[in-house]
């Protein structure tokens, strides 16, 4: 047994992740190197990183896996071209040899790593990481995605060490890409900006439009039916819908630099809950053919942390677990765990550590922070003390810890930190921190010991990635964090790390331990990585301390006590 590299790319979320004796010990994005965000490529750049942190050669290296079968998938792009071909020749033409180019490039990169390459199917590298970083013995695993090699929304059923995977829908007819297709009609980037079509969605009327977002999509004799008249995802490579979804819906395409107006919050909110009443359909329906009241959630749908967060109360489901990176990164790992079970090798979970990116030293740090005004705390007890000290006085804090997260949130060691409790903090860091759009909520972390006295949670959630109702008594209190419906995407924190210690002390100060937490990027950027990312985004906006592992650096020749 030697190292096994899971490799997830040409879609979205290209990553990268590797096994030591068939243990996790690394995973991140493409994009946390390149600076592209959701970058697809060939990630050669993190493939370069652990090639030189773990020594990797062909004599070490096992097997390398990707993360979805691409004869399965040029098979349904040729099918497709086919069935379009003389209504739409160029499209045809072109999809069917850049996915046969894709799939020559893939084979050739994968066998300059070795010999030994393993693919993967779509859904069940989906299934395989959601359900092994889980609790759960017995569970539902369900993945609902844009589109696989085939298939949409599959599920599998886990019991007594038996699982079998059924699929509830097949392409074109998609859950994820109508969510998709809409985040473009409302003029957001897809594959990219679903969250601000949810974050806008609390602000619309959810009834205004539904009859005819209805008309969209359904859930029907088990399956998910969209309405190919009005989509055209199969047979064009530029837009998602045509010049009949407007007409259907009764309001015009915003386009991405137009302002939102109310009929736009109305929209994003008829989505939304359209999205939810098919999701608690299937959801409810695999409940009652199973039995079993533990649901994993997987796939890019499973970042829907408005519709995750009602889970539990429309449904009959116990019990919900989401992996920290659900959509295609993490199938990096799924792929690895799929090759490890086929070989007999997966008798047991692997860890549910979020932070499995590069880490840095006082090397590297000095390097990027000796132009600046800094002091290192020799005592962490004192920094703890200094930075709650300053989040208490409305100072807004970039903090960068240890290794880098994997998934799309900022989990406590690439984040920034800011007094949930001020009038105007939201609306502060949205304007000259984070630079972007003002409906944009922000999230807040909490100790487990104390996180159901402030939020309506029933398990906790380490992922940030369900979005609860804020306890009556509190939303005018957390102002910063409460969300314009009453609600909030809340991280629970636990014991023994030094995001507790600062709750904690930020409680004995505050009377609360919540704090406002937000990734350590602007808008249209990705987290920061190194040391270097972190200085250099601390200064090109209004953050008023920068935290790096025990060094504060400030902005003004002030001293630090």
């Amino acid at each position: 047994m030697g190292y096994i590299i899971g490799i997830s790319a040409f879609y979205h979320d290209s990553s990268v992740c590797l096994f030591k004796n068939d243990q996790l010990v690394f995973a991140c994005e493409e994009e946390k190197f390149s600076g592209v965000k959701h970058d697809h490529r060939f990630p050669e750049k993190t493939l370069d990183y652990i090639y030189e942190k773990y020594k990797l050669n062909s004599s070490n290296i096992e097997a390398v896996c990707f993360y979805e079968q691409p004869t399965l998938k040029l098979d349904r792009v040729k099918k497709n071209s086919l069935k379009y071909f003389f209504k739409n020749p160029i499209y045809s033409i072109k999809s069917y040899f850049n996915a046969r180019q894709n799939f020559i490039e893939l084979d050739n990169r994968l066998k300059e790593i070795s010999n030994n390459v393993f693919y993967s199917n779509h859904h069940e590298s989906h299934i395989y990481y959601s359900y092994y970083t889980s609790y759960f013995k017995d569970s539902i695993v369900l993945s609902v995605d844009g589109v696989g090699e085939y298939d949409t929304t599959t599920y599998s059923v886990f019991k007594n060490g038996i699982k079998n995977k059924y699929t509830i829908s097949g392409y074109p007819h998609s859950l994820g890409l109508f969510y998709s297709a809409m985040t473009s009609f409302l003029g957001f980037k897809p594959n990219e900006g679903e969250y601000k079509m949810m974050g806008l969605a609390s602000y619309g009327n959810p009834n205004k439009f539904i009859d005819g977002v209805r008309r969209l999509i359904k859930f029907e004799n088990g399956g998910v039916i969209t309405n190919m008249d009005v989509f055209c995802w199969d047979r064009s490579d530029r837009i998602m819908f045509n010049e009949k979804l407007p007409y259907l819906l009764g309001v015009e395409q915003r386009l991405p630099e137009e302002e939102i107006i109310q009929d736009h919050k109305d929209l994003a909110a008829s989505v939304q809950k359209c999205y939810e009443e098919i999701l608690f359909e299937i959801i409810t329906l695999l409940k009652n053919k199973t039995g079993i009241e533990n649901l994993c959630m997987a796939g890019g749908c499973a970042y829907n942390g408005t519709a995750n967060g009602k889970i539990l109360d429309k449904t009959e489901i116990k019990h919900l677990w989401i992996p920290p990176a659900p959509s295609d990164a993490g199938s990096s790992i799924g792929s690895c765990l799929n090759y490890l079970d086929k070989h007999k090798r997966l008798n047991n979970k692997i860890t549910r550590n979020p932070f499995l990116g590069p880490e840095f030293y006082d090397q590297d740090i000095l390097l990027a922070i000796k132009k600046t005004n800094y002091r290192k705390f020799l005592s962490e007890k004192r920094l703890i003390e200094f930075v709650s000290e300053k989040l208490l006085d409305g100072n807004v804090v970039g903090w960068f810890q240890g290794h880098c997260e994997f998934g799309a949130r900022a989990l406590g060691n690439r984040s920034i930190l800011a007094n949930p409790l001020l009038d105007g903090m939201k609306d502060r860091i949205n304007r000259v921190i984070k630079k972007r759009e003002g409906f944009r909520p922000f999230a807040p972390m909490v100790i487990k010991e104390k996180q159901k006295q402030y939020f309506d949670v029933k398990d906790d959630i380490p992922y940030m990635n369900q979005v609860v109702n804020v306890k009556d008594e509190y939303k005018n209190v957390l102002k910063a964090v409460t969300h314009i419906d009453g609600t909030a995407r809340v991280q629970t924190v636990y014991e023994h790390t030094k995001m507790h210690d600062l709750l904690k002390e930020f409680e004995l100060k505050s009377g609360y331990p919540v704090l406002l937490n937000t990734s350590f990027n602007v808008k249209d950027k990705t987290m920061v990585l190194t040391p270097k990312d972190a200085v250099d985004t601390f200064f090109d906006t209004e953050m008023d301390i920068l935290v790096i592992n025990n060094y504060v650096i400030l902005k003004k020749n002030e001293k630090i006590n």
